[in-house]
């Protein structure tokens, strides 16, 4: 069962959205302690937007009272349903009234202040077992083919579900039905073809613009490639062969980059 993953992640990137100034401070100093980033701090809902648009957070810690039209509920329902960013509301309110209309806008977990590290982290895992928990009629079959999560690939490997910056990623070489998935600091195979993968990665705009098919069995980073001679790539150390039917693809994104 996916809750019961033992969640690797990367550097998860978090927006936050909180108007008390020092409650803001202690939040970043407690995501920073745990290894992630922040994109921004806002205290108001149209600037959150603008964030979003802006950065593509993984995540948002959103305080339900804050500053603007636009109160905390209100900003996450609209990240939520126009943006996709999972939602981790923060709040020091436990009326009823005010926790039914959080519920309904759907959120991935709740935290209270004042932030620990520990609650944190716990908060964020929660979000991110919810996120699986949405696509649970496919459960572990989408899984093994790897899920995008904005600007991670989540892999499940055994009991474990891995945090794989798209932006790490170097190259995917097709093996048989599997598919091997390199970044520099490891080497993974899944158990889908390269295909599937490729699909799932390109899902979104940074894997749509730059990683791509060079033979029927490779497909690489852009961004990592380092020189290309005759019909070979080097791409982070390793030379392939590109197939005459991928050399406009590749030089046209090689020029756009």
């Amino acid at each position: 069962m996916v809750s019961q993953f033992t969640i690797l992640m990367a550097a998860i990137q978090l927006l936050v959205v909180e108007d008390d100034f020092l409650a803001a401070e202690n939040i970043c100093e407690q995501i920073k302690k745990i290894g992630f980033e922040v994109t921004a701090v806002v205290d108001n809902g149209k600037e959150a937007i603008q964030q979003v648009i802006k950065n593509q957070p993984d995540l948002a810690i959103m305080d339900i009272r804050i500053k603007g039209e636009m109160d905390g509920i209100e900003t996450a329902a609209q990240l939520a349903s126009n943006y996709d960013i999972p939602i981790i509301y923060l709040t020091d309110q436990s009326d009823k009234e005010t926790y039914e209309r959080a519920k309904d806008t759907h959120p991935h977990a709740f935290l209270s202040k004042p932030v620990t590290a520990l609650a944190l982290q716990r908060s964020i895992e929660l979000a991110i077992i919810h996120v699986f928990k949405e696509q649970k009629e496919k459960g572990d079959e989408l899984l093994k083919g790897g899920k995008v999560f904005h600007k991670h690939f989540m892999l499940k490997e055994g009991n474990s579900l891995y945090s794989i910056k798209l932006e790490d990623i170097e190259w995917l070489k097709a093996d048989g039905s599997y598919c091997e998935l390199k970044t520099k600091e490891s080497k993974w195979t899944i158990s889908r073809s390269m295909g599937t993968v490729l699909e799932n990665l390109q899902q979104t705009t940074f894997c749509k613009n730059n990683i791509i098919r060079i033979s029927r069995s490779v497909s690489v980073n852009i961004k990592k490639v380092e020189s290309i001679s005759g019909n070979k790539v080097l791409v982070a150390g390793e030379e392939f062969t590109f197939g005459d039917t991928y050399r406009d693809l590749l030089f046209e994104h090689i020029q756009t980059v």
